[in-house]
């Protein structure tokens, strides 16, 4: 049988055809799987009960398998989700004050391997299909129950998004359209290490999704050891790109930077910070590092964290500086990762 998830719309109203199945009905079950949440068929009650036969053995409607929660005091959760091959994957759900937020994974691991990144240590595994991906808003959605208010998606979990682009744009196309999960574009956050050429054309396909940009280095020379990616997707024309396209584009990028202590984390590098992004729209996010037992790095202490973001405030940034939630559960921003295959 096929997964249902891994189907566009397009896809399955043409199969659902082939089977001479009325094409209304891939509507119908969209709203079910997406809209409601619903994945046992035989609750489908606006389907007929011979067009239930026949779909529950044309197609999957399980979602992916949750092996653990956990929890911490501020009610942030980890789960540690199994695929239908054995490998797993993580995804957190945050609790805000006045709405959630879900941190979505792309990939098994991470080819990108970060030096202060967690995901990046255990390598990289496969890409997600576009149902594991949906599968994971899913779940995390059945956690809220009757929750009704605002969910922000940020695609800042497992993996690089952008090197699993035809995957993200299926699930993308679902999670916002009005027949799917109906989530809108400006509550999306897709955050990148930089592949430039997809991110272009990413922000053409999806104009009013946000885009995060990890920056993380004051410098090119200093992102090339600390993020290798930068050998091969040049700062400085991440940067043009972004100065360029400032008009066109409906949000301002968010320049993401993890504080590492004694690497990056000096008012030189604050000041060089200040000069690199003249000329951007832009916010900065400063992440004080989020420790990992098999990383040498370490978290600035709060008067340096302090220091840094007052002097590019200073300067005219907008600065918010994020205390991560999730640090006792390791599911905070660099700490997700699966060991094992």
């Amino acid at each position: 049988m096929k997964w249902i998830y891994d189907l566009s719309y397009e896809q399955l109203k043409e199969e659902i055809i082939s089977i001479h199945i009325k094409k209304f009905v891939a509507d119908q079950v969209f709203q079910w799987i997406y809209e409601k949440n619903v994945q046992t068929v035989d609750a489908w009650s606006n389907i007929s009960k011979t067009n239930r036969n026949i779909l529950s053995k044309q197609y999957d409607t399980t979602l992916n398998k949750t092996i653990d929660v956990e929890e911490d005091q501020q009610g942030t959760k980890k789960f540690l989700f199994e695929l239908k091959d054995k490998k797993r994957i993580e995804s957190v759900l945050i609790k805000e004050k006045d709405h959630y937020t879900f941190c979505i994974s792309t990939q098994v691991g991470c080819a990108l391997e970060c030096l202060f990144c967690a995901t990046g240590r255990m390598g990289y595994k496969r890409n997600l299909s576009s149902g594991e991906i949906l599968s994971q808003i899913l779940l995390l959605k059945k956690e809220l129950l009757q929750y009704k208010g605002k969910i922000n998606i940020v695609f800042m979990g497992m993996g690089e998004p952008l090197l699993n682009y035809e995957q993200l744009k299926q699930a993308l196309e679902i999670i916002i359209s009005e027949r799917g999960i109906g989530i809108s574009p400006r509550n999306i956050t897709l955050s990148t290490a930089g592949i430039l050429k997809r991110l272009q054309r990413f922000e053409t396909d999806f104009p009013g999704v946000k885009v995060s940009f990890s920056l993380n280095a004051s410098d090119a020379s200093q992102r090339e050891t600390l993020m290798p990616i930068s050998k091969k997707e040049k700062l400085g024309d991440i940067l043009d790109y972004f100065r360029t396209t400032a008009r066109i584009r409906k949000h301002r990028i968010t320049f993401e930077y993890v504080l590492l202590k004694g690497v990056n984390d000096s008012l030189e590098d604050a000041r060089k910070i200040a000069k690199l992004l003249r000329g951007t729209s832009c916010k900065i996010n400063l992440i004080p590092y989020n420790p990992n037992e098999f990383m040498n790095f370490r978290t600035p202490d709060p008067e340096a964290v302090e220091a840094f973001g007052d002097y590019l405030h200073s300067k005219g940034y907008t600065v918010i500086v994020r205390w991560s939630k999730g640090r006792d559960t390791k599911s905070a921003c660099g700490q997700l990762a699966i060991e094992g295959p």
